[in-house]
């Protein structure tokens, strides 16, 4: 039995994919989410026992994404595979998900038979299923060594945090404390301390070491 949860903001797609998994019994479905957000609302009300082996995350969605989604989640969640199922084959997007942490990497047109293979393949064999079409696109940038651009880089640092934020998580991974970060940055303690909330909060991590592993991951330091 694979245990999986599905993340999508638009409902016609989620039916579909439950459509798809419905005919095979080794399939279950432990639950759905909207976006990333709730993904992890979910996700965290659950006992651990009951967590999904597998998410098929959309990656275009509103709130949380599934790039930053994947990225805090694999290593907060690293017993969890993730892939990737989208509408996207673009370059940025295949490189995003792979440097975000994602377990493969398939398009929502694939037959189900594929869909369900690829979970397969993720949990019993830590697999890196992809759609033909997307094996064929990472070849090639692989052939031709692309050199990641800016944009891809700092995505994540896009779509979470500040620059105040990401100058004091770069001090917290340094190993100051608060009263050192308060005195570098001229500002109170509090101060500081209300924006390591805020971070961890945004991140959707719940330690020091958790944090660290992420900025050293998409080398904000």
């Amino acid at each position: 039995m694979i245990k999986v949860a599905i993340v999508d903001d638009n409902q016609i797609n989620r039916i579909t994919i439950k459509e798809k998994l419905a005919p095979y019994q080794d399939v279950f479905l432990v639950f759905e989410a909207t976006n990333g957000e709730d993904f992890f609302e979910k996700l965290e009300s659950l006992p651990k026992e009951d967590y999904p082996q597998v998410v098929l995350m959309d990656l275009e969605m509103p709130i949380l994404d599934g790039i930053v989604t994947i990225a805090s989640a694999s290593i907060k969640f690293p017993e969890i595979k993730y892939i990737v199922l989208t509408i996207y084959e673009d370059d940025d997007k295949i490189f995003e998900a792979i440097k975000a942490g994602a377990s493969g990497y398939l398009l929502k047109e694939d037959k189900a038979i594929n869909i369900v293979e690829a979970m397969k393949n993720v949990v019993q064999f830590d697999g890196i299923p992809m759609s033909p079409a997307i094996a064929r696109r990472a070849m090639e940038l692989l052939r031709d060594t692309p050199k990641p651009t800016a944009s891809m880089q700092n995505a994540i640092i896009d779509h979470q945090l500040s620059d105040r934020e990401m100058e004091i998580l770069r001090e917290v991974v340094k190993g100051y404390n608060h009263h050192e970060i308060a005195d570098k940055l001229f500002i109170s303690p509090n101060t500081v301390r209300t924006h390591v909330n805020n971070i961890y909060k945004k991140l959707h991590l719940n330690s020091r070491s958790q944090v660290m592993n992420l900025a050293y991951k998409n080398k904000w330091i």
